[in-house]
């Protein structure tokens, strides 16, 4: 298990710096867990269909899930970089996805879409480009930095949700933000259209992913007013102290004399089946990509809406739960068995009643921390 890396006290007072400015500018509305019905998706970083948007793979999964939770009556919250404006136009985007944004213009029309802003589509800042753009595709929209939902609770203290992208902050995309756009528009676009590959700053690099989930963790958990961060910006899912899956290998050292013993003894399917395993973790030790769990639950991630495989994770709140979601691109996956109807709940990877997070939080706000990471699976 990677060990989570420690505070950078120097990055995280500029982050933290970031997220005061946006949570005392944002709007406070109440919360009923009750009645409440909603689910969270971000980083989806739609471009122009080409080899340099990576939103292309997960298309099909994120319609899929759209359609469920509009019959659904879910709320849905897109919390930020939904659009790849660093290197695409607004329009060329709207154009190429179109019917994506018809679903979620269904969910505007009953009232039941909130729309915020990240470093990456940071334009929808401005109120005049959404009603002159994403207003075409979106009627009537508003885009927001961030969003208090206050969850009132008798006899106990309040907690205060807090949905904002999670960038505030960060030199690249607050002070160097205009420098970042033209690098990634002029120099990384043309190279990702000839390669093929995918990456966004942090999400691309393990170890800043890491750090600035520390430090939005570190902000939400100092706090003397009980507080859950709800973010995304670093594809990476966080899910408070949910337990983490067993291993996806056995460990190298473990694998290598089993392997050696099969091979002497002429075993040779075992010993096939010994290197097929050993060579994926010794691959999962060279390049990891991990969730963490962080206790006490102050901060949740909703991952992303463009993993290479084409998967999506996001966050519900539903039936007094948070969850922790996968669609998946292939959609066969939630079939529970051969053909028929998908089975939907398969959909849900972790949960976590909200009522205990709550009490948590509130209860051990200033706790000394702990901070698990583990391995990630998106694919099944």
């Amino acid at each position: 298990m990677p060990t989570p890396p420690p505070l950078d006290a120097a990055y995280a007072a500029r982050i933290a710096k970031g997220l005061d400015r946006a949570y005392a500018g944002a709007t406070e509305q109440e919360l009923d867990p009750a009645s409440a019905r909603l689910v969270v998706f971000s980083d989806h970083h739609r471009g122009a269909g080409d080899a340099a948007d990576d939103f292309r793979r997960s298309e099909r999964a994120y319609t899929a899930a759209l359609g469920f939770y509009r019959e659904a009556g879910y709320q849905l919250f897109v919390l930020g970089d939904a659009e790849e404006l660093w290197e695409e136009k607004p329009d060329t985007v709207l154009r190429r996805y179109a019917p994506v944004y018809a679903l979620e213009a269904e969910f505007a029309a009953a009232g039941r879409h909130e729309r915020f802003w990240g470093n990456h589509d940071d334009h929808w800042r401005s109120a005049w480009a959404v009603r002159r753009q994403l207003g075409k595709a979106l009627p009537g929209v508003k885009v927001r930095e961030a969003l208090k939902l206050r969850v009132r609770r008798d006899g106990k203290p309040d907690v205060v949700l807090f949905f904002v992208h999670g960038h505030q902050g960060t030199l690249e995309s607050d002070r160097w933000g205009w420098l970042s756009r033209l690098v990634v528009r002029l120099i990384w676009r043309p190279l990702q259209r000839m390669t093929g590959w995918s990456a966004t700053t942090p999400a691309s690099d393990f170890h800043l992913r890491a750090t600035h989930d520390r430090a939005m963790y570190d902000w939400a958990r100092t706090r003397t007013d009980p507080v859950v961060l709800i973010a995304g910006h670093t594809h990476r899912p966080v899910f408070g102290r949910c337990t983490p899956p067993g291993p996806a290998a056995r460990p190298a050292e473990e694998l290598r004399p089993l392997l050696a013993a099969a091979s002497t003894a002429g075993e040779h399917p075992r010993a096939e089946a010994l290197r097929a395993e050993l060579e994926y973790a010794l691959t999962i030790e060279r390049d990891p990509d991990h969730a963490i769990t962080v206790d006490p639950p102050c901060y949740f991630n909703t991952g992303c809406c463009s993993f290479p495989d084409g998967d999506v994770t996001g966050l519900e709140l539903a039936n007094d739960e948070l969850r922790l979601v996968r669609w998946p691109r292939n959609l066969a996956e939630l079939r529970a068995g051969d053909g028929g109807e998908i089975d939907a709940t398969l959909r849900i990877r972790e949960r976590e009643d909200l009522g205990g997070v709550l009490d948590r939080v509130a209860g051990v706000q200033a706790a000394e921390p702990e901070i698990l990471a583990h391995p990630l699976t998106t694919g099944g």
